[in-house]
């Protein structure tokens, strides 16, 4: 892949941790919680200093979890 294949892949299909979180509708810790919990996982990771890390993560996923958020929360509606 060349370059500029590689730039228009990244913006069409990779997210930040923030545009990420701002689509699940999470808080910081919730999306974090999500992460560590294996619901979410980043495609990309690496450390920018000591205590930052930079992870990326695929639109498709972010938005399949958000729908299965949905499903959930409509689920746990029902029964109560």
């Amino acid at each position: 892949m060349d370059r500029n294949a590689f730039i228009k892949y990244g913006n069409e299909n990779l997210l930040t941790t923030n545009a990420a979180r701002q689509i699940t509708d999470q808080t910081t810790s919730a999306f974090q919680q999500s992460v560590k919990n294996g619901y979410l996982k980043p495609a990309f990771e690496f450390r920018d200093s000591e205590r930052h890390v930079i992870r990326l993560y695929f639109r498709d996923e972010v938005e399949a979890y958000k729908a299965s958020m949905n499903e959930w929360q409509s689920a746990r509606k029902k029964h109560t």
